[in-house]
């Protein structure tokens, strides 16, 4: 590949960063760092290179590997074939630095590309991983991160000054002081339509303290380098933070939220409450890592490379005339074709840029639906309110009168908060519930539920269905079963009775075969079984998708505890199709 016709693909990209590095000796100092992270990964590799310049190539020159400033060669063993690449191009001023790490195995395959592109007054260095084949076959985006982390932080320290727009970058959160010197900025330019990177907010837990709250800063300052701003609010400036924000933009101690550059509304700007943040210090990072993945691979390059395309694409190697008038006819075709394709990949970015506008419109509406929705849910839930206050107000006066029965034990009069995860929804149930017992072996899978992106449906899901138990362990005494109850007893706080969200009974095949019935072998009160374990068949179905999670339970109402009793809360268990 000829130095005019550098790299251009349609491979699908998973990550991207980039950034403006001031540094002299930009290409030659990024090549080596580029060189040693290769070598960490793949130590085969060895010395590689031949030789190295300080500066690319003269105007007009281009270096491929076997030349004294190109590096590389091709690497096999065990199936898995490693290739290291440079290539440099200058012209007119601009010049072009090309690293690639081409990693084909067995089982995956990646390429990480590296271009560093300057002129005389500007310099970027640009980090992208393409997938060839399938998108299961990335390479770990942490290793690409360590690469970032590295590149930054010798940009910084060697006066680089790495930046995107006029906003710095860096791998460390900032701590932001409790002054409105530093409150109200952080504030505005959080708040403003002009920020062009992605931030992330992370206030003080004062369950952990500040040295796990800082740890965690840290681990997502760095997932996160090349990609968004991570700052801290100690204890003292989360109070001065929120009032500057408002409510609909502030955080809340412990919690992290993701503040996306442009105008949004509120909620696009995700939170991640406090118990999932301190879950596990790598959670934050990952999660809204996948959040910017598709916006930010999405980003366009900077303007040096749309020049540096025109100079260096139209460049043409200076020739001695030659009497084969045929080649350089098939010359003169060629480079026809290169400016073609060239035109071509212009034209599909501006094809790409139109259907990026038309799907952010669309995006737009379909937030613009779910507010309506969320809002008319929280109408339902006020008008629920205002009967239960109608409900409690006509008791009191029946019981002023003397005529007023004895109130109802049933638990499904109790006003419960909103539950944010299943784990809070079975820390409340506990707590409130008398008749469903939960033993601790049932939640084993509960962190896998937690860490999607659904917790928060499923754990409301969780709650109303540990709730209609208890009120059937109430109430259920002169129906068959739970089924028969919820179908037949009109009772607000009934499950769904349809074969969709409930099965009594596990079907023939998983019941007579031994790998999948000893999965339904689950935790139970020895006042059921001596052995503490026992069959279910019985189970909630919560939601269906990837992940399907269920609710299994054994009916004891008319039994020696006159209980429910949970024995599983996770993914779907193992059937014939389902493999857990």
């Amino acid at each position: 590949m000829s130095s005019g016709q550098m790299r251009p693909t349609a491979t699908p990209v998973v990550y991207r960063a980039m950034w403006n590095d001031d540094r002299p000796g930009l290409h030659e100092l990024t090549a080596r760092t580029f060189r040693a992270w290769a070598r960490t990964l793949h130590p085969q590799l060895g010395g590689g290179e031949t030789g190295a310049t300080a500066e690319p190539p003269a105007s007009g020159e281009s270096v491929p590997n076997d030349q004294p400033n190109g590096f590389g060669g091709e690497i096999a063993a065990d199936e898995s074939k490693v290739n290291l690449r440079r290539e440099t191009a200058a012209h007119g001023g601009a010049s072009e630095t090309l690293l690639e790490l081409d990693q084909q195995g067995p089982t995956d395959s990646s390429v990480v590309v590296l271009r560093v592109l300057t002129n005389r007054t500007d310099g970027w260095v640009w980090v992208d991983v393409e997938i060839p084949h399938e998108p299961a076959a990335a390479v770990s985006i942490s290793k690409v991160q360590d690469l970032v982390c590295t590149l930054l932080d010798d940009a910084e320290r060697g006066g680089g000054r790495p930046r995107i727009a006029a906003e710095r970058m860096g791998t460390r959160p900032i701590a932001v002081e409790p002054t409105r010197q530093s409150v109200v900025p952080l504030a505005n330019a959080l708040r403003g339509a002009d920020r062009v990177m992605p931030c992330v907010v992370m206030a003080h837990d004062y369950l952990d303290g500040p040295g796990p709250t800082m740890d965690r800063a840290r681990t997502t300052a760095r997932q996160l380098a090349g990609l968004a701003r991570v700052y801290v609010l100690p204890a003292q400036t989360i109070n001065p933070f929120q009032v500057a924000m408002g409510p609909e933009l502030d955080v809340q101690p412990g919690e992290a939220r993701l503040y996306l550059p442009g105008e949004h509304e509120p909620h696009r700007h995700r939170t991640l409450d406090a118990e999932f943040v301190r879950s596990d210090p790598d959670e934050t990072g990952r999660w809204f890592g996948r959040l910017l993945q598709s916006t930010l691979v999405d980003r366009e390059p900077p303007e040096l490379y749309r020049r540096s395309r025109q100079l260096l694409g139209d460049r043409r190697e200076r020739h001695e005339p030659s009497p084969d008038t045929d080649a350089a006819e098939r010359a003169e075709a060629l480079e026809a074709e290169v400016e073609a394709v060239w035109a071509a990949l212009y034209q599909a970015r501006e094809e790409r840029t139109a259907a990026r506008v038309e799907r952010d419109e669309q995006s737009e509406q379909l937030y613009d639906v779910l507010e309506e929705l969320e809002m008319a849910q929280q109408r339902v839930e006020q008008l629920h309110q205002l009967l239960e206050e109608s409900r409690d107000q006509t008791v009191r006066v029946l019981m002023a009168t003397g005529t007023a029965a004895s109130p109802d034990a049933d638990p499904s009069h109790t006003k419960y908060p909103q539950v944010t995860s299943i784990r809070q929804a079975l820390s409340l149930a506990r707590i409130n519930l008398r008749k469903v017992e939960i033993p601790p072996e049932a939640e084993n899978r509960i962190a896998d539920l937690d860490r999607a992106i659904e917790s928060r449906s499923w754990a409301r899901s969780v709650f109303d269905g540990l709730l209609a138990l208890e009120v059937y362990a109430h109430k259920g005494a002169d129906f068959g079963d739970f089924r028969d109850w919820c179908a037949r007893s009109k009772h607000e706080r009934a499950w769904f009775a349809n074969a969709k969200k409930l099965a009594m009974n596990e079907s023939e095949e998983v019941m007579r075969r031994p790998e999948l019935r000893q999965h339904r072998l689950l935790p139970v009160s020895v006042g059921v079984d001596p052995s503490g374990r026992t069959v279910m068949q019985s189970h909630l179905k919560l939601a269906n998708g990837s992940m399907a999670p269920r609710l299994y339970f054994h009916d004891d109402t008319r039994g020696a505890t006159g209980k429910v009793h949970v024995g599983y809360i996770g993914p779907h268990l193992p059937t014939k199709r389902f493999k857990s």
